[in-house]
């Protein structure tokens, strides 16, 4: 996959298992951001960009959800895009991770929710990934054609929508 190299690859083992600390209460989002991450990867072989940052930001993506709840009592998209990136910035941050890296991580994580703010291949990735996630449950109990028609709309590339049709259709 885009050549990463085994320090990269350590780096992102940290940036997960600081994830899995920081959420370690609640397994099912914990095992969200894995699954999203694994579809990132996999999409990463179709589609060329950052690994390093396309990962890290799947790892971290939802990881504004606690203190969205603590401050407001719900999680909705815009409060995950608000409390996410000052997390996110916090736990790269103590891992020494490049300042510029930390940024564009965060673009990402406060950004997750927003279609029109899909800008880059990295973006891509984790918006389809996060997509393939969340369809299970959008898509349950639905006819076939019904299924396409969310594919259609709900997904950015090829290689995402073809993945949603192998696992949905």
């Amino acid at each position: 996959m885009n050549g990463m190299t085994q320090e990269q690859g350590a780096f992102l083992d940290q940036v997960r298992r600081c994830m899995e600390n920081y959420l370690s209460t609640d397994r099912r989002r914990v095992s969200h951001a894995l699954q999203v991450t694994e579809y990132a990867r996999a999409l990463l072989d179709e589609i060329e960009g950052d690994p390093v940052v396309t990962l890290a930001a799947a790892y971290l993506h939802d990881i504004g959800i606690p203190e969205a709840e603590r401050k407001y009592g719900h999680c909705a998209g815009p409060l995950q895009e608000s409390e996410g990136p000052p997390v996110a910035r916090a736990l790269l941050e103590r891992l020494g991770t490049d300042p510029g890296m930390i940024d564009e991580v965060c673009a990402l994580v406060g950004k997750h929710h927003t279609p029109a703010a899909i800008d880059s291949a990295p973006f891509r990735i984790l918006w389809d990934a996060d997509a393939l996630v969340n369809l299970a449950e959008v898509v349950d109990g639905k006819e076939p054609e019904r299924v396409e028609s969310i594919i259609d709309k709900a997904f950015v590339t090829e290689p995402g929508r073809r993945r949603a049709r192998e696992i949905y259709l």
